[in-house]
């Protein structure tokens, strides 16, 4: 089961107490999932889901608050990966009252238009606002699989309502944003901090947890990822630094510059030859007289000095 149908299984379970709510909740559901069918000379509301338990859902909404009739129906798909549909068919007397109250029908003075948006008299409650936020997740919401990236994206039936939702989740800060893709208007968020605070809204607090769980585990992985890769570095750096150290202090015992240096460079690039791993530090302490990490830097910069004199002088820079 993907993340988003989890996170949908769990707002299920939780009901929506409120008649006011859960209009708000229908009018999103109806409006991204649902379209008119006219034929005998009445109307039916169908509503199109791959979710059961969103077609349940929508089902009960329905039927809390209007007298309508109500069937669910399956359709086998083998395409694309997905194998079924679930679509909800609502009929009866009440069915135009519906399409005016959710919004997705409205007078004009053309006639009517089903061009749909954010119904103001529906989302002046604080409680109805994410109530309409749940609707429009549970009927054309997804989100990503954590594990590989945080994305929350809604399908919406018309830009109208993209651009309206859109609004709504800004209304939260939620910095989302709206863009065509393949002829439909998607309204998304892409950061992680924005994608819990949405779920935090409608209230699916399982889900919460378990994108905040995947997202401290990436948090640490990435973190140590960077220190290991940063001690990595320190410690290939501090290996190059050696293998060049001796290896001018080779040529100086090879051009028999070695026995000319004070004795102070001369232990120090003993320790050296004969401690390649050790840090600065450490050389530091293994001298007769110890000395810190810059002093033992200094030495072995005047090492490298005069080998680079010697070389230039012999032709072997």
């Amino acid at each position: 089961m993907s993340f988003s149908s989890r996170a949908k299984e769990e707002l299920v379970n939780d009901k929506l107490k409120k008649p006011c709510c859960r209009l708000a909740a229908l009018s999103a559901l109806v409006q991204m999932s649902g379209s008119l069918q006219l034929g005998g000379g009445k109307k039916r509301l169908r509503l199109t889901t791959e979710s059961y338990a969103v077609a349940r859902w929508g089902v009960q909404l329905a039927k809390s608050l209007y007298p309508l009739e109500t069937e669910i129906l399956v359709r086998e798909r083998k395409r694309l990966g997905k194998n079924r549909s679930f679509a909800i068919l609502m009929s009866g007397d009440a069915v135009e009252q519906v399409l005016f109250d959710t919004g997705l029908m409205s007078r004009t003075e053309e006639g009517y238009s089903l061009e749909g948006g954010v119904p103001a008299s529906l989302v002046q409650e604080e409680c109805c606002r994410r109530a309409f936020l749940r609707g429009a997740f549970m009927g054309g919401g997804s989100i990503s699989n954590p594990e590989r990236g945080y994305h929350l994206e809604f399908v919406v039936r018309t830009e109208r309502l993209a651009y309206e939702l859109c609004d709504t989740l800004n209304a939260y800060e939620l910095n989302a944003k709206v863009v065509l893709r393949k002829g439909s208007n998607v309204v998304y968020l892409k950061e992680s901090e924005k994608i819990t605070e949405f779920l935090t809204l409608i209230g699916a607090h399982g889900a919460l947890l378990d994108l905040e769980n995947v997202r401290i585990y990436k948090d640490f992985r990435n973190h140590l990822n960077r220190q290991v890769n940063c001690e990595t570095a320190n410690i290939s750096k501090t290996v190059n630094a050696a293998t060049r150290q001796i290896e001018n202090i080779q040529y100086l015992i090879q051009h028999e510059v070695f026995r000319t240096l004070s004795p102070a460079l001369r232990e120090t690039a003993e320790a050296r030859i004969n401690n390649p791993e050790a840090t600065l530090s450490e050389l530091g302490q293994m001298l007769s007289e110890p000395i810190g990490k810059s002093g033992v830097n200094h030495r072995l910069r005047r090492l490298e000095n005069i080998a680079l004199e010697l070389k230039s002088e012999k032709g072997d820079a």
